[in-house]
């Protein structure tokens, strides 16, 4: 349905057919809802949009709707219960064409009628001719009007001594397009016959993730991809497979796109309290000794302060 013909047909139709303001303004706003929908027709629409949209009341929008409806532009349906109305839009282009289809039958039913007509009347003129001479001319028979017609309609598929042009969607075509497709689906990558390449427990964990993004409506193409995802994988929790679960359950429960390192930081055996023991980086380790002498050199100074 294109929206612009719509409209140019729907003011042409207004010259010769009665309609008021506000089923003018109803008639747009059901359109550009529509149009908004992407052409969904039929289309379920609340009393509330209309209402945003056309800036009518509630009563005034169901009266506007019933002259629609009586006119021909609009089909109710009543779902009943609290349920939004289906409005379903009878598009002009639409009428247009089967008004041009049945006129053009019609002149062209008439064209063959004439025709044929034509073809009688010189047959009983030449018959009748012949009578009065007193020859014995046979009457046309049916085979020989269905000849004719035939003849006919043979010269009207040759246009300037040539035949017509085949269509363009031949059946080879047709052929080619479907293997190519087939062709295109074949070379697809299959998660799981690569899954049993590689070795547990990690086929269990890249199992999982394949599992989560297939619900997510995504996966990888190729075998590369998936490579790729592991080898980072393995690369986040340091070749511990454990470590990757908890990490696969990390993206999962926060509904991730992707893999990443652990917040609460265990991939690096930290406690569960988030204290981190032994050196830190730029950290220089002390030795015992010099521990205790910096912890006695400290209380003296305390000491003095007292």
């Amino acid at each position: 349905m294109n929206y612009l013909t719509e409209i140019k047909l729907f003011y042409d139709w207004l010259e010769t057919h009665p309609l008021s303001a506000n089923g003018i303004v109803l008639w747009h706003g059901v359109m550009q809802i529509a149009s908004r929908s992407g052409w969904k027709n039929p289309i379920a629409i609340p009393s509330s949009l209309l209402e945003t949209r056309t800036h009518l009341e509630r009563t005034t929008i169901f009266r506007a709707r019933s002259q629609l409806v009586e006119q021909g532009l609009l089909r109710i349906h009543n779902r009943g219960g609290r349920s939004p109305c289906c409005y379903t839009i009878v598009p002009f282009s639409q009428s247009v064409v089967l008004h041009s289809a049945t006129q053009s039958a019609t002149q062209t039913t008439e064209v063959e009628e004439a025709k044929n007509g034509v073809v009688l009347q010189l047959a009983l003129q030449s018959a009748t001719q012949s009578a009065t001479q007193n020859e014995e001319i046979p009457l046309i028979s049916d085979k020989t009007k269905l000849n004719i017609v035939e003849k006919e309609d043979t010269k009207k598929k040759v246009v300037a001594g040539k035949p017509a042009p085949m269509p363009t969607h031949s059946k080879r075509k047709r052929e080619k397009s479907s293997a190519q497709k087939e062709k295109t689906k074949r070379a697809l990558f299959s998660p799981s016959e690569w899954q049993g390449t590689i070795e547990e427990p990690w086929r269990g964990v890249m199992a999982q993730w394949f599992e989560y993004k297939s619900a997510r409506k995504e996966g990888y193409k190729t075998e590369v991809g998936a490579r790729k995802c592991l080898t980072m994988l393995r690369n986040l929790s340091g070749g511990n497979s454990e470590v990757a679960q908890r990490i696969i359950d990390q993206s999962m429960a926060n509904n991730w796109a992707g893999i990443f390192a652990l917040r609460d930081g265990l991939a690096r055996g930290h406690p569960p309290d988030g204290r981190q023991y032994g050196q830190r980086i730029g950290q220089i380790i002390q030795s015992d000794d010099d521990q205790k002498r910096q912890r006695y050199i400290d209380k003296l100074k305390n000491a003095g302060k007292k």
